[in-house]
């Protein structure tokens, strides 16, 4: 009798209540961690070396700063501030394409300037510096003073000669990232890839990220 009953709920039917409908939730389960929790994301070029190398597969932790209405932007409970030295991901200043991984140099309401490769904030030399240069390299060593409007943050790679970031968009006026557009703290390196010849960097496997 039940070889009978299992035989006319159809092949869709016991696909669904077997492996699919796990896979089923499996999918749905994914898709709310990464809409409201997590997401992974990867490093496409080298603006962040040494900190993380093109090919690096990264955990960003989207619960850091706000908790919000999954697959929405509403802000259910704010956390806590971006803070400078967070390496982050937020939305391509562009308006379109993958997502940029930077670090926050300049918090909302400071003014940051670049002299001779030294970093200013307020007028003062930035003490913990996380920016690497080139030898005889001039690519952005004088910027600014710009203001940090209300609500943003000034981003820079740690590769400062091969960084596109906020001392080039905007036509050097300035550009600055707001917060709503942070998607979250890049917290973990899960695995990476090196791309000539390819092979799996073993030594950056779950790999901390600061």
């Amino acid at each position: 009798m039940k070889q009978q009953e299992n035989q006319s709920q159809g092949p869709l039917r016991r696909f669904m209540r077997g492996w699919g409908g796990a896979l089923l939730w499996a999918l749905v389960l994914s898709a709310v961690l990464r809409a409201g929790v997590v997401q992974a994301s990867w490093v496409p070029s080298g603006s962040m070396e040494p900190t993380l190398l093109p090919g690096d597969h990264m955990l960003v932790n989207k619960l850091c700063y706000d908790i919000k209405l999954p697959f929405t932007e509403v802000v259910l409970l704010p956390v806590g501030d971006p803070q400078r030295g967070d390496v982050v991901v937020f939305a391509n200043p562009a308006g379109h394409g993958s997502d940029f991984v930077k670090r926050i140099v300049g918090l909302p309401g400071e003014t940051v300037q670049m002299r001779g490769k030294v970093l200013y904030i307020d007028g003062k030399p930035l003490v913990q510096d996380w920016g690497r240069y080139a030898p005889r390299s001039h690519m952005g060593e004088h910027f600014g003073p710009v203001k940090v409007p209300p609500g943003s943050y000034f981003m820079m790679g740690d590769n400062r000669d091969n960084s596109f970031d906020s001392r080039f968009w905007n036509q050097g006026r300035g550009g600055f990232v707001p917060r709503e557009e942070i998607v979250g703290r890049a917290e973990v390196v899960l695995w990476s890839w090196e791309t000539f010849p390819i092979s799996l960097r073993l030594g950056r496997l779950a790999h901390l990220i600061d």
